[in-house]
This record gives C-alpha cells, sequence and structure tokens, in this order.
C-alpha cells in the first residue's frame, strides 16, 4: 500500500491526524486546500467558475471561496455545477501525484467517499469522534456557530454510512477513534502507520 486517505466529519480531527502524519515526513495534501488553490491559481477554473457564479468574484477579480460556499451550501443545482467544474481537477490532481510518488502518500477530504475518490487509494482512515465533542473543537477553533455545525454536519456522510460504501466497494479501512487528546491521537496515529509500514514491507 502507498495510498493512504483521511477522511470524517467536521470537527472529527482530520487536519490533526494529517498534520501529525506531514510532522513524521510523509507526504501529504490537504485536498480542500487543494481545491482552494486551483480556484486562486488556476486561470481555466477561474473563468469557468466566475462564469457559472458571477457574483462570487472580489474586488481584487479572484473568486471568494466564501461566498462561493454560501451559495451553493443550500442549493444542490448549484452545488452539483460546482463539483462538476472542480471534482474531475481534484481528481487529476490526486493521480498525478500517485504516479510521480514511490512512497506513501495520504490524502485528506471530507468528501473523499461522496466524490469517488477513495476507489483511487488503498486505504482509508475514517476519523470518529463523538458529536459532543466534535461541537466543542469547531466552536472553539473555528468561531463557529452550533446552528451552522449541525447545517454542515448534516449534509456529511455519517461514519456508518462511509463504512458500508468502503465495504461495498472493498476497500480496506480502519477508524480511528479520537475522543480523547491530542497525546492520545499521536499514539493511535503511531501504532496505525506502523500498520502500514509492516504492510508494505
Amino acid at each position: 500500500m502507498k495510498t493512504l486517505g483521511i477522511t470524517g466529519n467536521i470537527g472529527s480531527g482530520k487536519s490533526s491526524v494529517l498534520e501529525i502524519l506531514k510532522n513524521k515526513g510523509i507526504n501529504t495534501y490537504d485536498l480542500d486546500e487543494v481545491a482552494k488553490d486551483y480556484y486562486k491559481y488556476n486561470e481555466d477554473i477561474k473563468k469557468r467558475v466566475s462564469e457559472t457564479f458571477p457574483n462570487v468574484l472580489s474586488e481584487n477579480n479572484e473568486i471568494d471561496t466564501n461566498k462561493l460556499g454560501y451559495l451553493v451550501f443550500d442549493d444542490i443545482k448549484k452545488l452539483k455545477m460546482l463539483q462538476n467544474i472542480i471534482w474531475p481537477e481534484v481528481e487529476n490532481f490526486i493521480t498525478k501525484k500517485i504516479e510521480c510518488s514511490e512512497n506513501l502518500i495520504v490524502f485528506e477530504g471530507a468528501i473523499i467517499v461522496e466524490a469517488d475518490w477513495h476507489k483511487l487509494l488503498d486505504h482509508i482512515w475514517i476519523v470518529d469522534t463523538n458529536h459532543n465533542l466534535s461541537k466543542i473543537r469547531v466552536e472553539k477553533e473555528r468561531n463557529l456557530s452550533e446552528k451552522k455545525f449541525d447545517n454542515i454536519l448534516k449534509k456529511q456522510l455519517k461514519a456508518d454510512q462511509i463504512k458500508e460504501i468502503l465495504v461495498r466497494d472493498k476497500i480496506d479501512f480502519s477508524i480511528i477513534n479520537n475522543n480523547s487528546n491530542l497525546k492520545e491521537l499521536k499514539k493511535i496515529i503511531e501504532k496505525e502507520t506502523e500498520k502500514i509500514i509492516q504492510k508494505n514491507i
């Protein structure tokens, strides 16, 4: 195995897991940041998005991702239009990185399974955290209201749903229970990473 995906709900600790792996010298990619870079630097994507959603351009003629997110959040049709623009580009990014890498490479994203990117990867870590702890983390770290948190969570696949899809598609996966603190999470990641290393020997 040389490819690993990290997914989970808002506030589960996906970014913390990715950071732990990054600090171990492993190649890691935050797919949300990858998408934002496309909006910012890829002229073709900027053109297509601005033509489809002209109201999301800032005064500097840049795509305002906050406006874009707000615009598509409660509109399934608009969300699908945006996904049709950006998802193929992110999938192409993943594919190219895999082709160029001989060592373990890790991708993190909340929509890895929704976008079918899990089919490109060897193993998935589902980061799972109880609802109240996730909410506390998000309110503290992102200054997000409880209502906004609940609205985002309602639109995401739950851990059990993700597991069902991975079983159906015959993708190996592990559950990363993140219900304690960063120190305990690091211990869990150390053990799970060692399993990956041993599997590759």
